[in-house]
This record gives structure tokens, sequence and C-alpha cells, in this order.
């Protein structure tokens, strides 16, 4: 970086006897040449305040100006232009942008709440602190529900991932120069006891419940409504007829596809011949093409979804699952099962059924280094059918067939 620096003695009657640095430098965000000027009544004093100046603009690769006027609100939106976005896909990889915009966006919302005005460069972990703190005092965020007092806690979990969000954001202003120092280093404001490892797993008889919501008939469901902060008991009748779930719920918890596998999924990717569905690489998690077994009750299902809906282009052509799976839950009287919870049900299966770890991981789509990459096996056609073919027989002599 070329950085050129005078220092002299003010001869101007009105700075008269103090002590003048002149620095001359090229802003790294605009590329135009800058110069600032400090000035000191002492000439220590000045020598220590350039010293100072100039280790920061080479920290900052010369972006400290720009850094000192940005303000949250602007380094958002930054990174909206530049990294939340939707996802690009280019030969089955992730390009650019990010999969799951909704939850990010939701993140961003709250933290130019309290961030947003502020300088990126005046944030400290005092503030980041605060935050967490304000979080957990104010829950919901609507004005109306905030002065009655009441609403309902935030969870800690929360609180994380928008505050890694937010790491993210300062790393990268941190990259760019913008700002001078890592205001997450040591501030333990993510709190990682938090983050508890769900190890819930649903049973045969849960199963089989679930699977029955899903059956047609007008039942009668009762539940608890939160509107506007108030809680309060709503009865309804609803028609459980839900060919969509009932599938979806077969894919996942004898698949052991994630949610957003299964809704993306196309008529061609599933191979009914073969017994096996082609999960493409930019429709995962960890953007690895893989198949998956199709035991013979989800093909069944998968059928049936297709007769019921011809013109259909994708055997799921829904956005989200959430009514219909809690309305399910609810009528099934199954508490604490989240749909994620169905992958790990398979996964727990699949080891009860004699399949080893490694196979497991593979036909999972697994990135873990301890359970896919340290014990990497192909889990080619022959792998697959055959496994297909013991848990259709597992299924058979069971609880599991429905």
């Amino acid at each position: 970086m070329n950085i050129r620096t005078k220092l002299y003695k003010s001869k101007q009657e009105s700075r008269a006897g103090k002590w003048i640095v002149r620095i001359i430098y090229t802003d790294a965000a605009t590329e135009r040449e800058k110069e600032k000027q400090i000035t000191r009544d002492r000439r220590t004093d000045a020598v220590d305040a350039r010293d100072a100046f100039i280790e920061q603009l080479k920290k900052s690769h010369g972006g400290i100006t720009s850094g000192s006027r940005m303000t949250f609100d602007d380094l958002a939106t930054v990174l909206e232009k530049t990294h939340y976005k939707q996802a690009k896909i280019v030969e089955g990889l992730k390009t650019e942008g990010v999969r799951s915009l909704a939850p990010v966006k939701s993140y961003l919302k709250v933290l130019r709440e309290y961030f947003g005005k502020q300088k990126i460069g005046e944030i400290t972990t005092t503030n980041l602190k605060a935050y967490q703190q304000w979080r957990l005092k104010i829950g919901s965020r609507r004005a109306e529900v905030i002065a009655s007092g009441d609403f309902k806690a935030v969870k800690l979990t929360t609180i994380n991932r928008e505050l890694q969000t937010m790491r993210m954001m300062m790393n990268h202003a941190l990259a760019q120069g913008w700002i001078t120092r890592d205001i997450f280093h040591g501030s333990k404001v993510i709190v990682a006891a938090a983050e508890k490892e769900r190890t819930r797993v649903m049973s045969e008889e849960e199963e089989q419940r679930l699977l029955a919501a899903c059956e047609l008939g007008d039942r009668k469901l009762t539940y608890t409504r939160t509107h506007y902060g108030k809680d309060r008991e709503v009865t309804q009748t609803v028609n459980s007829d839900n060919p969509h779930l009932k599938a979806i719920i077969l894919m996942a918890v004898d698949s052991g596809m994630r949610r957003g596998e299964i809704l993306k999924l196309r008529w061609s990717d599933i191979d009914f011949e073969q017994d096996k569905i082609n999960i493409i690489g930019s429709h995962t998690k960890t953007e690895r093409e893989r198949d998956a077994p199709l035991s013979f009750r989800a093909k069944l299902a998968l059928i049936n979804v297709r007769e019921l809906y011809p013109t259909d282009e994708r055997p799921f052509p829904l956005t989200d699952i959430k009514t219909g799976w809690q309305t399910a839950l609810e009528l099934a009287g199954i508490t604490d099962l989240h749909f994620h919870d169905l992958r790990r049900t398979a996964i727990t299966r699949w080891q009860k059924m004699g399949l080893p770890l490694a196979f497991a991981g593979k036909l999972a789509g697994h990135a873990n280094p301890k359970t896919t990459q340290k014990h990497y096996t192909a889990a080619d056609e022959a792998t697959t059918a055959a496994f297909t073919e013991t848990m259709n027989q597992h299924h058979a002599s069971s609880a599991y067939v429905n």
C-alpha cells in the first residue's frame, strides 16, 4: 500500500506551536486518493497518532475510512446484494447465494432493528451481550404484544442463529478492511450449551397413529391458538385426507431423506422399476448426488399420489408442509416430534436392521467426516437394491406395514 506522510510544526496563527501529521493514502472502497490530517500539541503525540493510523490503514487495506462511515444497515444491504440472495445452481452445484433464504431474512430483520443505525466500527462485544439480553427481554417484536406484556420468550437457539449470521457479516467486514477487530472473539455470546442435540425418534406405535391421521375422514380437532399473545382453545372439523403428507412421511422414515430433498423431487428422479430415488446434488444440503432406497410401502403411496394428481409435474408441488404436519400430529396425539426426527428414526432403524454405519451414512447423505468421509463406502446400485429388499422384508413381517 502506498502511504505518504509528512510531519511538521504549524506556522498558522490559529494552530501556532501545534504539530501536524499529513497522511496521504488510497481508499480501498473508492480507489481514490485520500488525505488525513492529525493535530497534536506535542511531537511525540503526533508521531504516535500517525503510527496508530497507519497501522489501522494496513490492517484494513485502506478501507478504514469507508468502515468508519458504514452503518450496520449499509453492511446488510451490501451482503443482500452479494451473498444473501437466492442460490444460483450451476451444473448441480451452488455457486453463489444461500439455499434457505427465508430464515436469513428473518435474522437480518431483527438484527437491523437493533444495530441498524450504529456504525459497524463502533459495535463492541458489550453491544453483542446487550443485544442478547434485549432479545431475551422483548420476546415477540410486535409492539402491541410487548405493550401488553404477553409474549413468548425467544429461544437461545434462535438468538444463536441471529448472532451467527451477524458474526459472518462482521467477519466479511473485517476481511474487507471495514473494521479492524473481531468483536466476537472471546465474547461467548453464542451459547453452545443451548445447542442440545435431539435424540427423539418415532416409535412404531406413533408411526401407525401418524399415518392413520393422514387417511380420509372428517375429524374434530381441538388445539390452542395464540393470537396477539393470548392463548385460546379452538375446536374445528378438519378433513384429514392427505395422501401427499402420507407419502412424504413414508419417504422420510424409510428413505432417510431431508424435507427439502423430498419436496424438490421430480417424477423423473424416482425409479419405480429399480426401487430407488435419485437425489441430485443441487437439492441436497451437502451438494452431493446420491441414491436413496424406495421401500414398497413408500412406492405404493407415491403411485397413489400420481393417480390422484396425474397432471402435477412433481410428486409434491408444495413449498411447505408445516400446517399439514402439525394437524397430523394433533390428530395422532403426538407431542415433541419434529419432521427431521423422522430422518433420525430412519437411520436408527437401518442400524437396528444390521446396516453398517458407513452405508447408513452414505444412504443418508451425511457429510460428517466421522460417519461418511472416514468410513467412506460407495452405495452403488447393487447396495441400494439389496438394502431396499431387506427393508421390504422387514416391513412385511412387522408392525410397520400400513
